[in-house]
């Protein structure tokens, strides 16, 4: 199937758009959770905020669906990864495809178990978490470059398996 979205580029280019959109949605909907039922038992500084990027960060506090800042950087990068799929070569399109999209799974359904945790601790928590952001990035970068690595070994793995002519 992933060879469809390979020479389909403007079919993957939107569903790229897509997983940018929900990452954007479920971060708007964390962000809600954590102001409503969360905000009491944990805190980030300086800036008390879930979001990491600072280009973000008011956008997410004041729970915006639709920002320009996201927005039109979406439409670019999955304008780039469509384009991409024209310009590189055929080897090494379904490469691409799975490590943008795979690194989006992986995103969305981080927050996926942050929303399922910040439901969790409505009942049964207790105390204040003081976390500093810089911490924050570095816990997040390992919850991410990992498997981030983990797709890119299996994608080569992968790749090169495919091309092995059988002997």
């Amino acid at each position: 199937m992933i060879e469809w979205f390979a020479v389909q580029p403007w079919v993957t280019g939107v569903v790229t758009f897509f997983l940018m959109w929900t990452d954007w949605l479920l971060t708007i909907s964390q962000e809600r959770e954590r102001q409503l039922h969360y905000s009491e038992h944990y805190e980030s500084y300086p800036i008390n905020t879930i979001e990491g990027s600072p280009l973000y960060q008011k956008a997410v506090l004041a729970r915006r669906i639709v920002d320009r800042r996201h927005i039109v950087p979406a439409a670019i990068l999955s304008v780039i990864v469509a384009l991409s799929l024209v310009w590189i070569p055929e080897g090494f399109r379904v490469l691409l495809i799975g490590y943008v999209w795979g690194l989006y799974f992986i995103v969305i359904t981080t927050h996926f178990g942050n929303l399922l945790g910040y439901r969790a601790a409505r009942r049964g928590l207790h105390g204040k978490l003081y976390l500093h952001q810089r911490t924050g990035y570095v816990i997040q970068m390992g919850r991410y470059v990992a498997p981030a690595i983990f797709l890119i070994v299996l994608a080569i793995q992968r790749q090169h398996s495919t091309t092995r002519k059988p002997s």
